[in-house]
C-alpha cells in the first residue's frame, strides 16, 4: 500500500511539472518497468510550449460562426402502408366449443392483447356472437386467423369497407 502511493506520488508529480505540449525536463521514472520503446519521438524533445493561461486576455474572444444544421422533410405520410394499423379486421364468434377463458388467453398469445383487452374482446363476443379483435395489415391478419383457427377459435378477416 505505501509502495503504491509513493508511485502515485511520483507520477502525479511528474505530471505536474510538464504541459501538454513540452517535453519534461527529466527522464521519466521508469518503476521498475522495462520501456520498449522511448515516450519522446526520435527527432528530438520539444520545445514549443502552449497552454489554456497562454490566451489573450485584452478582451477579445473567438467568435463561433452558428453551426449548419439540415432541416428534415415533415410532410405527413398519407399512404395507408405507412398507418401503424391496416384496413383488415380480424373478428371472432361466439361458439358453444371454447370456454371464454380459454378464447381470452389464445387472444393474450396469440395476437398479443394484454388480458384486459382480451376479457372485454371475448365478452362481446359471448353478448354479441361476434367481436372485432383489431385492425391489422392484410398479411399480419391472415397469420392471427390462421393461428388462432388452429387452436380451435372460430375467426374471419374481412375488409373495413365490408369487402372479403
Amino acid at each position: 500500500m505505501v509502495r503504491s502511493l509513493k508511485i502515485l506520488g511520483a507520477a502525479a508529480a511528474a505530471m505536474g511539472a510538464c504541459s501538454a505540449f513540452t517535453a519534461p525536463a527529466a527522464q521519466p521514472a521508469s518503476f521498475g518497468l522495462q520501456q520498449s520503446r522511448p515516450l519522446s519521438p526520435a527527432a528530438g524533445p520539444l520545445h514549443a510550449s502552449a497552454s489554456v493561461f497562454d490566451a489573450p486576455t485584452t478582451g477579445g474572444g473567438v467568435i463561433l460562426d452558428r453551426p449548419e444544421t439540415e432541416t428534415q422533410d415533415r410532410t405527413r405520410y398519407t399512404d395507408r402502408e405507412m398507418l401503424p394499423n391496416g384496413e383488415w379486421i380480424l373478428r371472432i364468434y361466439n361458439d358453444n366449443v371454447n370456454t371464454r377463458e380459454y378464447v381470452a388467453v389464445c387472444l393474450v398469445q396469440v395476437v398479443g392483447l394484454c388480458e384486459g383487452r382480451a376479457y372485454h374482446t371475448m365478452q362481446d363476443a359471448h353478448r354479441n356472437g361476434i367481436a372485432k379483435v383489431g385492425e391489422y395489415n392484410q398479411e399480419v391478419a391472415e397469420c392471427y386467423e390462421e393461428q388462432l383457427g388452429e387452436r380451435g377459435i372460430v375467426c374471419d378477416v374481412v375488409m373495413e369497407n365490408g369487402g372479403e
